[in-house]
């Protein structure tokens, strides 16, 4: 199984740009107000320095995932304690987002559907994708999904320009401090930072080259879009409506009417929502199920499918509200970042310096 750097680009942009765009906009608006863009900017800097992080770590071993690369590091028994926060953090955040999906759906288009069976439609897809071809059918489906994700965006903030006003986004830093603007700026960093992944997905690269290139580019591009569509949501509801909105981004698109004739593309974009999330799903059933395998020295990681996807199920239906949800987004920007972002990957390039250091002497 192999990705090339272009795959890369675009599975990481595909899987953070739309539940960025569709849930990162509100949070930042409404502690940051009409400034909540500059906490995009802020937060964008902050993404790009933990995929710089991880892609460093993981380019240090080359053809090794986390979970071969933390054992030989730390040796058996710690190497695999060092992975678990991974797993929980993979199954929560694949759970969390599958309900998050489900709930939109059904409260827009299939509101006499049950949950459950959004779910399963869902996970079976994610399923058999990722059972058939594994990370290279992933990365292609978000070469495709990619491209038709970005010319969609662009086409909604175009056809909303008409309704857009100036004076909402102003005055700039007028209204919140810079201690707000920072704060308005962790949410979005959290949902950059799930970069990553990349400590898995670049041991399957075919090359090295630009890789490093690749990497940040695909969450700079993420950035830009997320810091348009709350450009956009500013410049049409203004700070106080736009906080209020659970889904910002497809209310804009909602407001979009050219003449009575351009109207009701909201259907469209579901289909850009749908696209991401389950490639989201899958990359995170595969990652799981693949680290999981190495974990428990299992030389068929399909196998651990069948406890990776009936796990994500289970939490997903077990969440029984929105709080619950707001909760598990604290608990990623929090304790997950700072934790498998940032703290792990550090100690473990540390060791790496280290372990080098040691075998030249």
């Amino acid at each position: 199984m192999k990705l090339t750097g272009s795959q890369i680009f675009w599975t990481v942009s595909t899987l953070e740009v739309v539940m960025a765009v569709w849930l990162r906009v509100s949070p930042a608006i409404e502690t940051a107000k009409q400034d909540a863009w500059i906490s995009i900017i802020i937060a964008c800097f902050i993404g790009l320095a933990i995929t710089y992080l991880v892609t460093h770590v993981s380019l240090l071993h080359p053809g090794e995932t986390l979970t071969q690369f933390s054992r030989k590091l730390l040796g058996g028994w710690i190497g695999r304690i060092v992975i678990l926060p991974y797993f929980v953090a993979w199954l929560i955040l694949s759970g969390d987002v599958l309900r998050s999906f489900t709930d939109f759906i059904h409260l827009t288009i299939l509101d006499r559907t049950p949950i459950w069976i959004l779910m399963v439609m869902m996970l079976a897809l994610a399923v058999y994708l990722t059972g058939i071809s594994g990370i290279t059918g992933i990365g292609r489906f978000c070469e495709l999904a990619g491209p038709v994700t970005l010319i969609t965006l662009i086409l909604t903030f175009l056809l909303n320009v008409t309704n857009a006003k100036l004076l909402h986004i102003l005055p700039v830093v007028g209204d919140s401090s810079w201690q707000q603007i920072f704060k308005a700026s962790l949410p979005p960093a959290s949902f950059f930072g799930e970069s990553f992944m990349l400590l898995v997905l670049l041991s399957f690269i075919s090359s090295n080259k630009k890789i490093m290139a690749k990497a940040l580019s695909s969450v700079a591009f993420t950035a830009v879009m997320v810091l348009l569509a709350t450009v956009m949501v500013l410049l049409v509801f203004g700070p106080y409506v736009g906080k209020e909105l659970r889904f910002s981004y497809f209310m804009l698109v909602r407001t979009i009417n050219i003449l009575n004739f351009i109207q009701n593309l909201d259907v469209l974009v579901i289909f850009i929502w749908i696209f991401g999330v389950f490639a989201k799903i899958s990359l995170y059933l595969f990652i799981t199920s693949y680290e999981m395998a190495h974990w428990l020295q299992v030389k068929n990681w399909k196998k651990l499918m069948w406890f990776c996807a009936p796990a994500i199920f289970i939490i997903a239906l077990f969440i029984p509200n929105e709080a619950t949800i707001l909760i598990l987004q604290k608990l990623w920007e929090r304790i997950v970042i700072p934790v498998c972002a940032i703290s792990i990957p550090l100690f473990l390039w540390v060791m790496t310096i280290v372990k080098r250091k040691m075998a030249k002497n």
